[in-house]
């Protein structure tokens, strides 16, 4: 009876040592995987972060592209404007003769440059005056009449008081 005793108790004791062996091992060889999951979580974020950035750095490129181009055509229609009123100011037709040439070469707004170049200053068309009325001298002539208001004898539409109305107080 004792030899079956022993027997049982071998029996016990090496599914114990198995127990503790086996447990061992699935601790050893699951600290790999554990690790191995922590690792490619911080990869996930990692990659999330730097989409992320690239996002932003094309937000970033796409606003300054648009700030560029923007300022790129403000710069255009200063130059235009620059051409225009040195067309009009400037007495030394060389310089005026040079900026326009260095708009168009530019191809820059050549159509306005060109109408701007070919402008005349307004006609004046006033019958009879050698000056016609846009003159520095232009005296207005005797026989000059204001414009009439044939609304009414008394007070016209171009009465100061037409469309005003008596208050009456009670």
């Amino acid at each position: 009876m004792i030899s079956a005793n022993i027997q049982w108790l071998y029996l016990l004791l090496a599914f114990a040592l198995g127990g503790a062996l086996g447990a061992w091992l699935y601790r050893l060889l699951n600290a790999g995987a554990a690790s191995n999951t922590r690792v490619r979580h911080q990869l996930t974020e990692r990659e999330l972060e730097l989409s992320q950035v690239k996002d932003n750095i094309n937000k970033h490129f796409d606003l300054t592209a648009n700030g560029l181009a923007s300022l790129s055509k403000q710069l255009q229609s200063l130059e235009v404007q620059l051409a225009l009123d040195a067309q009009h100011l400037v007495s030394d037709k060389n310089l005026v003769q040079r900026l326009v040439q260095q708009e168009i070469g530019n191809g820059l707004h050549a159509d306005k440059l060109t109408a701007a170049v070919a402008h005349q200053p307004p006609k004046d068309y006033a019958a009879n005056h050698a000056g016609g009325t846009l003159a520095e001298d232009f005296i207005k002539p005797s026989n000059f009449e204001a414009p009439k208001d044939y609304a009414s004898a008394a007070s016209g539409t171009l009465a100061e008081d037409f469309g005003l109305q008596n208050r009456k107080e009670n």
